[in-house]
């Protein structure tokens, strides 16, 4: 005999003025009277010509020297891009993104030196302003590779962290090059050799289990069956067990918006289910979006069952949240 069942489920995701003073009274000057000498009034020493400056007038770059300029600037952080993108473990990219920080700095002191064309100082200046403020893009973006644990509170792989870290450092770059060529308008493409290609995430990120997959089984099997429809957003994994979901019967991977079912069930059962994203073949879990639910009723194993997991008016069964398993 079969039995339907359908469920409504629910994700969980988680400037100062300044004042003059009165000047000071200053005594008069004292007159002192000498008296007449014999001796011949010796001439005062002509003043010492002040030193010539021996720094040299900078000279206002033409349109096309300027753009030289920027060019040579961005040549100068290729490397250290590449570097970056490069590193092979969390602590060599902290030490190629320290140096390429000092590079970006010091590419700013030497554009701070130039004279652009009058045309482009307005914009210059504001070009000088995106570099001042790579450090804190930098420190925004990097905001996310430094949690250690995912949304799910895992372990976060050292991969994922790494990923993201790239990412960040790009994103800072990509944000560098459209704020320069912004403030100098048209004609200017500071960046486009610098800019690092895209990241492929890492498999951490993108995981996902076969569809029917089981997870986990354990004893000996019966005849029950529970047929699984999936018609919701998120991949789950369904657990059948006679006690705790950490002890399952059997588990079984449902894709979203796809069916599967699970045979050999023994005995009367309770189903538990979580879903996610980001699915963990080796930890068998979901490290992103998780939601950990259970059917508050117990399954009586003399029957087959189906169960629809996704928003059904006029549902049948109730549903309560669990501790994650």
């Amino acid at each position: 005999m079969r039995r339907w069942l359908a469920v409504a489920v629910g994700t969980a995701l988680v400037v100062a003025g300044c004042s003059s003073e009165p000047e000071s009274s200053k005594p008069l000057p004292s007159t002192t009277i000498s008296a007449p000498t014999d001796q011949p009034t010796t001439p005062a020493p002509a003043p010492t010509p002040p030193p010539s400056s021996t720094t040299p007038t900078q000279t206002t770059l033409s349109p096309v020297g300027y753009k030289k300029a920027l060019a040579t600037s961005e040549t100068n952080l290729v490397r250290g891009v590449q570097r970056v993108m490069n590193a092979p473990t969390l602590a060599a990219f902290d030490q190629a993104r320290a140096q390429l920080a000092a590079a970006i700095a010091r590419q700013r002191q030497d554009l701070g030196k130039l004279q652009p064309p009058q045309t482009a100082r307005t914009g210059h200046s504001e070009a000088l302003r995106a570099f001042d403020g790579y450090a804190q893009s930098v420190t925004t973006n990097l905001a996310k590779s430094g949690e250690t644990k995912t949304g799910c509170g895992l372990p976060k792989a050292s991969a994922v962290r790494l990923y993201e870290a790239k990412t960040g450092i790009r994103t800072s770059i990509v944000e560098l090059s459209q704020a320069v060529n912004k403030s100098l308008g048209r004609g200017i493409n500071f960046g486009l050799r610098m800019t690092p290609p895209a990241l492929k995430p890492p498999p951490q990120m993108t995981g996902r289990g076969t569809n029917g997959q089981i997870i986990q089984r354990s004893g000996p099997r019966g005849a029950g069956t529970l047929q699984i429809k999936n018609n919701g957003s998120a991949d789950v994994v369904v657990v059948v067990a006679n006690s705790v979901p950490r002890q399952p019967q059997v588990s079984i991977y449902v894709r979203h918006n796809s069916d599967a079912t699970l045979r050999g069930i023994r005995g009367s059962y309770w189903v538990f289910f979580k879903s996610g994203s980001a699915w963990d073949g080796v930890s068998r879990q979901f490290t992103e979006g998780c939601s950990f639910s259970k059917y508050d009723d117990r399954f009586d194993g003399k029957f087959d069952w189906t169960v629809t997991l996704s928003p059904v008016i006029g549902g049948n069964a109730s549903t309560s949240d669990v501790d994650p398993f």
